[in-house]
């Protein structure tokens, strides 16, 4: 399946499309948009807040408004964040204003699919996460190799009943001393709403801690501030 590239992605860093087909190893606005584009009013009650790109951010990052989630666990910390179009085109703009021409635009790039971010953190940040516990320099070399190919097969998103594959995939390479990992991931959108519990399920192979479960409750899906457009 070819999907034509968000231009959020292409304009930070390469993104990766996979569509292979294996089942995952690991489980074998201002009112004037809605969130799938069309014109319905996204005010879901007269409270419900509108906010400019810089808070809009902040909102979603909070992990107390639900659409971020943390589990830390021994010496890592591994958090994954729930991203909607307009969180993706906050971050494309780095702080610019957005114009309701440009969130139009990106709302019907992105609206077939639900993006996530997975991030992996050394809590001490006293080296590079891919090091952490290395013993050669073939394990690195196999932790990269996984970190960029093969951790796609060990994500899944059960949303609702359906328990969907991780269609899109990239690894946010540093080529520097870094303590964190990020990963970009995409999972078909099977429903133009937000009313379905969703829980991103990844099995950590290269630290050891198993199956991980980050669950996303429907009324943070559903309840979401609007962007402030211009």
């Amino acid at each position: 399946m070819k999907k034509k590239f968000p231009f959020y992605f292409l304009s930070i860093l390469l993104f990766s499309c996979s569509g292979n087909g294996h089942k995952s190893d690991a489980l074998a606005g201002n009112g004037k948009l809605s969130a799938d584009g069309s014109n319905a009013d996204l005010m879901l009650n007269e409270n419900t807040p509108v906010l400019d790109a810089a808070a809009y951010v902040r909102w979603m990052q909070d992990p107390e408004n639900g659409l971020k989630k943390e589990k830390k666990i021994d010496e890592l910390t591994f958090s994954v964040q729930y991203k909607t179009p307009e969180y993706v085109t906050c971050m494309e703009l780095r702080g610019r204003p957005c114009t309701d021409s440009v969130l139009r635009k990106n709302i019907g790039e992105l609206k077939d699919m639900q993006y996530y971010d997975l991030k992996i953190l050394l809590n001490d940040g006293s080296s590079e996460l891919l090091k952490y516990k290395n013993t050669s320099p073939q394990q690195y070399n196999d932790r990269v190799n996984y970190f960029a190919f093969g951790m796609q097969n060990d994500l899944a998103l059960v949303d609702g009943n359906d328990t969907l594959r991780c269609d899109l995939y990239h690894y946010e390479r540093a080529y520097d001393v870094t303590p964190s990992a990020t990963m970009l991931l995409g999972f078909i959108k099977k429903s133009n709403n937000d009313k379905n519990d969703k829980t991103l399920i990844f099995y950590d192979r290269t630290f050891n801690k198993g199956m991980l479960k980050f669950k996303f409750a429907a009324t943070g899906l559903y309840n979401k501030p609007k962007l402030k457009t211009l």
